[in-house]
């Protein structure tokens, strides 16, 4: 290759520009630029010239001084940069067909020229690696160094219809709303039919696509795909110029436009014939499509001679519900595909409850089910029994009758694929949540079929626990979940007969271990009281069995004991009846037993445990022996009664009790312990024999407290009788002590009165032996009790003669405090006038009587 194609200097008779790098006539000066003729093997030179800023005006001149070697240098760096812009261009090359738009190449190549010459390091970093490249358009829409060939290669993926999330993402948000030829191309490559008849785009997305369409329709090399990208993109009545532009691409002669045009304009007839478009893609897309239409030629074209790739085209786009003849075509083509199509047959039906159908389709259904569904798998054939059982939502009422026998056809077809599976098939089936709905319709035949199949080695304890998750899942069945909470369980008897179903028959025994493991685990399970409820049925009509049914169900032991409670109150009859069976063993059976004994009938159930014991001694020596350390525990218990006639009951049972206790015993030290004794880890004679010897003890502490007792009865009665002789002693004293405090205050109100008296008298009839005065009578102190100095002096007399003062202040109504200020009051008088106190001084002296 010549250094000026390596240079990309030249294009037909045109040469590149050194200053704008656009291609104008050679040995001529730039229309564009004004800049100057410059010969193009001097090209590099020039554009070195350029990136180190010389005038363009200058750049010709410039260019031809400059030395021969340095031309050379600078002409040898600009084609070797160039070369590594040659294979990013080979590689737009292999891009651009994948394009509508062509330029993209020369785009780059003008983009490059833009740029060179630059630093050989700045180069390799940004096209590195150089080589190799795959041809592969992801891995350079991933990879390429150049981020203007990563968006062409993104262009051309989506275009194919098979780009990764970058590459969609780099056409929808960063092309797409740009501008020029690549926000054209990408509004093309979005609205593609291969990426879908309906491509997923946002609302900015669709306005974006429609403006560029209307803006480019005028094109006529882009005008029918722009019209196809507005449908696309359009939810709206198609303008006119746009139904012009598909229609003339409808009859053109591209047959990929035609196909797109056809698809926008919904022509079946066009689209059919892409059916048989050598291109598989094509012919699976035209399936799709029509089948998302309904296109009768289309399921009549599957019915003739579709294939298992041709229906499930149909079925991905198949339209709910389907069009008439959908199901005879796509049953059709399923028996005779191997496998019958079943899982994506499965996924069509789900999509439509059965009973929604009509009656001729759910016959179409049931034939379809005889022919196929024994040959699917288990689980296969069990999940179509379910669909075809499950009614709607919004109709749990019971079906008709044709709907009714069309859903047995699936029940017993699924129950041939079940009985021919594996047991690992089986198992599996029976773990299925939908196995619930297979056993809700589970008639006499099918429980036959459960009977066998529980006693597999390999599968039966998955169908137990099936069973026993039953109940909690089949109130559910067609329920909506706002009314689960308010509906009772559909059938309350079914869970508990398929459980009996399961269990009646021979082989029992085979059951035992598989359903008691069930039962421990799921022993909270909602729903089990119906389960319960079965077997204590089962327990009280078929008493053969009730050890096998207790073994079985042992972890329902509690449930079923509260049963026996109920219906047998007497705690006696009930431990004869349960003791032997009681998988918890007799220790369980003789606590209840004695829990909460009345203390009468302690003897008759101590005799019944004793009994008890020396059965089981001989195969279970220490379980017997704890019993009959409770027992004894309770005969201690007991014994500490007071009714006397309970401990005379009792007293004659702990006699029988010692003598039996010793043969016992011998027994319990002679038979080995067995296996089913290992949590039991000692015999517990030391407890028995430590609360016989509590017994012996507190019978002896009695006797020796009775005649202590009575003892002290007789010291008592001696002791009263003192007492009482005391307390006649203690009234007499009492009585004479009353009656000499009656004498005592006697006297003193008989003397009390003699003092009152005493003072009355001396108080009116004490008078002085002289004569009397005037000043004797006057009234110094009117409101006083010594109104005169007689009465004044009548006090002082009294006083003097030894009579009681306090009497002598009650008689006058005097306290001390107002006799001392009275007689101050007297005293104050005396002084104040000589006369009185002269006066007085004679009446004190003279005597008085």
């Amino acid at each position: 290759m010549s250094a000026l194609l390596d240079s990309g200097v030249r294009r037909g008779a045109e040469v590149r520009c050194p200053a704008c790098i656009r291609f104008i006539p050679a040995d001529a000066a730039c229309p564009h630029c004004l800049c100057g003729a410059i010969p193009p093997e001097r090209h590099g030179s020039a554009r070195a010239l350029v990136k180190s800023g010389v005038d363009r005006f200058a750049l010709a001149a410039r260019t031809a001084a400059l030395e021969p070697a340095q031309v050379a240098v600078l002409e040898a760096r600009y084609a070797r940069q160039w070369g590594a812009v040659l294979r990013l261009s080979e590689d737009a090359r292999r891009i651009e067909p994948h394009l509508v738009q062509r330029g993209f190449t020369r785009e780059l190549e003008d983009a490059w020229a833009l740029i060179l010459p630059i630093e050989d390091s700045s180069l390799e970093e940004m096209l590195a690696p150089f080589s190799p490249m795959p041809d592969s358009v992801e891995w350079l829409a991933d990879k390429s160094p150049d981020p203007t060939l990563r968006l062409m290669a993104s262009l051309a993926c989506v275009h194919q219809g098979r780009g990764a999330r970058e590459a969609r993402f780099s056409v929808s948000n960063q092309l797409l709303h740009g501008e020029g030829r690549m926000a054209v191309e990408a509004m093309l490559a979005m609205t593609r039919w291969r990426n879908g008849l309906s491509p997923r785009l946002g609302a900015e997305e669709r306005e974006r696509i429609r403006g560029l369409a209307l803006g480019v329709l005028h094109v006529p090399e882009l005008s029918v795909r722009a019209a196809v990208a507005w449908t696309r993109a359009s939810h709206e009545v198609t303008p006119e110029n746009v139904s012009e532009a598909l229609h003339r691409g409808l009859y053109g002669s591209d047959p990929e436009v035609r196909f797109e045009c056809a698809l926008c304009l919904r022509d079946e007839m066009e689209v059919s014939q892409a059916l048989d478009s050598p291109d598989a893609d094509v012919a699976a897309f035209a399936r799709r499509t029509l089948s998302q239409w309904g296109s009768r030629r289309l399921l009549a074209r599957l019915q003739r001679d579709g294939d298992a790739a041709f229906a499930k085209d149909v079925l991905r786009q198949l339209p709910t519900p389907p069009p008439e003849g959908a199901l005879e075509a796509l049953l059709t083509v399923s028996l005779r595909t191997v496998g019958s199509l079943a899982n994506e047959l499965l996924s069509f039906a789900k999509q439509r409850p059965f009973r929604a159908w009509g009656a001729e389709d759910q016959r179409r259904w049931a034939r379809w089910a005889r022919s196929a569904l024994s040959d699917l798998s288990a689980e296969t054939a069990l999940d179509f029994f379910a669909w075809a059982a499950t009614p709607p939502r919004n109709d749990p009422e019971a079906p008709e009758e044709e709907e009714s026998e069309a859903m047995w056809a699936f029940l017993e077809e699924t129950v041939h694929a079940i009985d021919r599976g594996t047991a690992k098939d089986r198992a599996a089936c029976f773990g299925d949540s939908a196995f619930a709905r297979f056993l809700h319709h589970s008639g006499v035949d099918e429980q036959r079929r459960l009977n066998d199949w529980a006693r597999d080695p390999d599968s039966g304890e998955a169908l137990l626990e099936a069973l026993m998750l039953y109940p909690s899942r089949v109130w559910q069945l067609d329920l909506a979940p706002e009314r689960r909470s308010q509906e009772k369980h559909p059938d309350p008897g079914h869970p508990g007969r398929l459980l009996m179903a399961v269990w009646e028959g021979p082989g029992q025994h085979l059951l035992v271990a598989p359903l008691s493991r069930v039962v421990r685990s799921w022993r909270s399970t909602h729903g089990s009281e119906l389960l319960v409820e079965a077997v204590w049925r089962r327990f009280q009509s078929h008493p053969a069995e009730r050890g096998a049914l207790l073994t079985a169900f042992a972890a329902w032991r509690d449930r079923l004991w509260e049963n026996q409670c109920e219906v047998e109150p007497d705690a006696l009859t009930r431990f004869q009846a349960w003791w032997r069976l009681d998988p918890e063993g007799l220790f369980q059976q003789t606590m209840q037993l004695l829990d909460d004994v009345p203390k009468d009938a302690l003897p008759r159930r101590l005799r019944a445990l004793w009994d008890a014991a020396e059965e089981l001694v001989g195969t279970r020596p220490r379980t017997a022996s704890l019993s009959v350390s409770k027992g004894a525990m309770a005969l201690r218990n007991g014994l500490e009664s007071r009714d006397a006639d309970v401990l005379t009951a009792l007293d004659a049972e702990l006699d029988h009790f010692e003598a039996w206790l010793p043969a016992f015993e011998q027994r319990v030290l002679a038979t080995p312990s067995p296996p089913e004794e290992s949590n039991v880890h000692r015999d517990f004679l030391d407890d028995t024999h430590n609360a016989l010897r509590m017994m012996q003890e507190r019978r002896e502490r009695r006797l020796e407290a009775e005649a202590y007792a009575r003892q002290r009865e007789i010291d008592r009665q001696v002791a009263e009788s003192r007492r009482r002789d005391q307390e006649r002693q203690r009234e007499l004293q009492r009585r004479e002590a009353e009656a000499l405090q009656a004498r005592m205050a006697a006297e003193r109100e008989q003397q009390e009165t003699l003092s009152r008296v005493e003072a009355q008298r001396l108080l009116v009839t004490l008078q002085p032996r002289v004569p009397l005065k005037p000043v004797d009578s006057e009234v110094v102190f009117p409101e006083s009790a010594f109104p005169t100095l007689v009465d004044y002096a009548r006090m002082i007399k009294a006083m003097q003669r030894g009579g009681d003062v306090m009497k002598l202040f009650d008689t006058l109504g005097l306290t001390p405090v107002t006799w001392a200020a009275q007689a101050n009051a007297w005293g104050q008088a005396m002084v104040g006038r000589m006369e009185l106190g002269m006066r007085f001084g004679e009446l004190l002296s003279a005597p008085w009587e």
